[in-house]
């Protein structure tokens, strides 16, 4: 290592020699911040993921130019946190490490969690979000977060950002958008808001890379366009999709309390529960029942008589089994009817009926898909139906959102989830909602004869 010494560094020496690096004006813009919290909402090849390693290098050369963290490169310990550690391997360690002189480097490691050892002492360490608790340890003072949209908010709240406050640290979010209404969308409107002076924020397109050899508007019309827009002009889709729109307006407007259950998912989709007290509902209720087929999610949802969100449940890789007591203790707690989706042989729904559970068994086919979904839009679009408007319920928006309607030359309507996508939570909705008529009658006639009971006799 050569050292130098200049009055801007106040005698301390930066490792040299300084890289010498080729970024566009908005990677530029991110570097030269001093933010501490920078927030990076980019398209695919755009450049988050170099703007990433050269913050990586620039911060371990010489960190005392930095206001955040500790000035001595002995005490400062980088984290770089990805979705899985093939991911964090290629888009970190792997571009970390080619930026830098081997004469930098004092030691490094390939085993979990891979790690970069430089001569002044800085430590680089690559982790993963979807194991929360290999995040936990020393103090870190500064994190790149790759993908920062995939991660479970109370990943950052319970495990990153506890650990940036022993040094004062700092964080940089990079990554596409994914979910609508998340805490790194909320991060990066603070960016945008003079309001919150610690955060700042970017937006940038695939096209704002102009490295890139080939146009990346070439590939509008050949992806879908909800993928075009997420994953090249790093949006999501307006809140209009082509069956449900306006959804914050005419759906997510329920004024009710809520208690959310969530649990650890791996590839960073909420599963768990969202449930009102049973006492709060209008009764009875529908709870239509969508069974997981391979990469799916098994959901449960109830409706009540007055058209608002019950009880919501998503969840994956159960047993019939446990599918079955699974539905069988929502009916125990809420009561009403159960509208399973019965497409395929299973002996749930033999065995739930044989336990005196009432059901309404549906067979999905194009004819009766088509028919649900539209029933659901027409609700949803008469304000028929209200759903708190609460986090753990994005996937249900982010569903009803993209969900899809293909017509044919001969004019078949067919409505499916984007190739990369779910619509478990909109089909069990659908079979839910679908005796929305019938629960308004049942509680009806219910207030009428001054009953106490749950009215599935009259569903």
């Amino acid at each position: 290592m050569s050292s130098t010494t200049d009055t801007d560094t106040g005698g301390r020496a930066p490792l040299t020699p300084a890289p010498q690096y080729s970024v566009h004006e908005k990677q530029r813009a991110v570097l030269q911040s001093d933010a501490r919290y920078r927030v990076c909402r980019w398209g695919r090849r755009a450049g988050k993921n170099v703007t990433g390693a050269i913050d990586v290098v620039e911060y371990a050369r010489q960190p005392w130019t930095s206001a955040w963290g500790p000035d001595d490169p002995r005490r400062v310990l980088i984290w770089w946190v990805g979705p899985t550690y093939d991911q964090a391997n290629k888009h970190g360690y792997d571009k970390v490490k080619s930026a830098v002189p081997n004469a930098w480097i004092a030691d490094y490691g390939e085993s979990k969690p891979r790690f970069i050892e430089f001569i002044n002492g800085v430590r680089v360490e690559f982790r993963t979000f979807d194991r929360p608790k290999s995040l936990q340890g020393e103090g870190v003072d500064r994190i790149i977060l790759d993908e920062a949209d995939q991660m479970r908010e109370g990943i950052w709240y319970g495990d990153l950002e506890p650990m940036l406050l022993d040094s004062q640290g700092c964080a940089l979010f990079i990554s596409k958008p994914y979910r609508p209404r998340s805490w790194f969308h909320r991060f990066y409107d603070y960016g945008q808001s003079s309001d919150y002076s610690e955060y700042a924020s970017w937006h940038a397109t695939s096209a704002d890379n102009p490295f890139l050899a080939e146009n990346p508007e070439d590939k509008r019309g050949t992806v879908p366009p909800h993928l075009f827009e997420r994953e090249y002009l790093a949006r999501l889709p307006d809140d209009g999709g082509q069956v449900f729109r306006d959804l914050d307006t005419k759906l997510y407007t329920g004024d009710y309390d809520v208690t959310v259950e969530q649990e650890h998912d791996p590839a960073g989709e909420f599963v768990g529960a969202v449930r009102r007290a049973p006492d709060a509902v209008t009764r009875p209720v529908a709870i239509g029942a969508d069974f997981a087929r391979s990469r799916d999610y098994r959901v449960t949802l109830a409706v009540d008589a007055a058209g608002e969100l019950a009880y919501y449940h998503r969840a994956q890789n159960e047993s019939w089994d446990g599918i079955e007591d699974h539905i069988r203790g929502v009916y125990g707690e809420y009561g009403g009817i159960v509208v399973p989706d019965a497409s395929r042989d299973n002996k749930i729904v033999a065995d739930l009926a044989g336990a005196g559970v009432p059901l309404e068994p549906v067979s999905f086919s194009p004819k009766t898909k088509k028919q649900l979904i539209e029933t659901l839009a027409t609700l949803v679009e008469t304000e028929s139906l209200t759903v708190p408007d609460v986090p753990a319920l994005d996937q249900l928006h982010l569903e009803l959102r993209q969900l899809q309607e293909d017509v044919s030359d001969s004019g078949y309507t067919r409505y499916h989830a984007p190739d990369d996508g779910y619509d478990d939570s909109v089909d069990s909705f659908a079979l839910a909602v679908s005796k929305l008529d019938q629960l308004s009658a049942a509680a009806s006639r219910a207030e009428q004869r001054g009953d106490d009971d749950n009215g599935v006799n009259y569903v």
